[in-house]
């Protein structure tokens, strides 16, 4: 056999092995979706994410596949909602960003207004957040669940934080939320937003001072090598949206459906139970690493987020102000 004729039919064989390998992939379940996670691997979104995946295809068998992404690998949050709308992203972890879509929704970022897990549940399981579905719905977003996100506390390099009056005039940085950066300078610092992939970098320069997020991430993006001090505010409560485009949810029959909307309740207490015991143990990891850890003066904070709730109330309208009674009324 000549030469050509041996490299045509290495490259026929090597074409074939690409296509039944494209094949196996394609029929390894009759739809697959892809989903995207803010944070990493070891974050409780993604972690959540991968428990949602893991029982849907335990339970829908061959019918659907997840291919699971971290670190917004997909695009960032503000993206994914677009591409959900569109129809070209099937699921992803919304945090903060879900203002975007409804501001109204910011309520559950206000300050203090969930007492501790037992009421959040309560509320989230509950009338809140049957409300928040339906306003989503007609956004083009499915609820699949209403998963951890975490208790947000404060690091920084200036001092340990026990008043809102030992932020003044602290570098802060906070998610783009105009709520957020509200909060942070009515409690006096000068606070700013940045996207969270430049965040460790710009508190290694000392660009901002300080930054305000669940332990978990001071221990997984390893912030304690730049910040020393972290006090426990668990100033608010963050909820991470387990949300699935509405036309990808329209296209699954009804008991796929079924299996989606159950599996998104599960990982959702499966992520409030991890965070709730991982808390612990991070903090103690924390000063391990060195960090100075204190406990903040809740009652002092409090005080100082009043008039948060109600500028915030005033500006967002009746649709807010419903959410923020339904929170309230919320008993575990």
């Amino acid at each position: 056999m000549r030469p050509f004729g041996i490299r045509m039919l290495i490259a026929l064989f090597g074409a074939f092995a690409v296509l039944s390998a494209i094949a196996h992939t394609a029929t390894a379940a009759d739809r697959e979706l892809r989903a995207n996670a803010v944070g990493n691997e070891e974050g409780i979104a993604y972690l959540g994410m991968k428990r949602f995946a893991e029982i849907v295809e335990e339970r829908a068998g061959d019918k659907v596949g997840i291919k699971r992404f971290h670190s917004s690998a997909l695009g960032d949050q503000v993206s994914s909602i677009e591409s959900m709308q569109a129809g070209t992203l099937d699921i992803a972890t919304i945090e903060t960003p879900i203002t975007t879509v409804d501001s109204a929704l910011g309520a559950t970022a206000l300050p203090y207004i969930f007492q501790n897990r037992d009421h959040i549940a309560a509320a989230m399981n509950g009338e809140a957040g049957e409300w928040i579905e339906e306003r989503l719905a007609k956004k083009g977003l499915r609820v699949l669940g209403f998963m951890e996100g975490g208790f947000r506390q404060i690091t920084n390099n200036v001092r340990p934080i026990s008043t809102p009056a030992d932020l003044d005039g602290v570098k802060m940085r906070t998610p783009s939320s105009k709520l957020r950066i509200k909060i942070f300078n009515t409690y006096g610092a000068n606070a700013s937003p940045l996207p969270f992939k430049e965040l460790y970098t710009a508190l290694q320069t000392g660009v901002f001072d300080g930054q305000e997020n669940p332990v978990i991430w001071a221990k997984v993006t390893k912030f304690y090598e730049v910040q020393k001090y972290l006090s426990i505010t668990n100033h608010l409560y963050t909820v991470t949206y387990l949300l699935m485009s509405e036309d990808s949810f329209q296209k699954l029959d009804p008991a796929t459906q079924e299996i989606f909307e159950q599996a998104g309740r599960e990982a959702a207490d499966y992520t409030r139970k991890l965070g709730q015991e991982a808390e612990g143990e991070i903090i103690d990891y924390l000063k391990g690493q060195g960090m100075a850890v204190n406990e903040a003066d809740t009652a002092a904070f409090v005080e100082a987020s009043k008039p948060i709730w109600d500028d915030w109330a005033a500006e967002n309208g009746e649709a807010a102000k419903t959410l923020i009674d339904l929170v309230s009324a919320a008993t575990p």
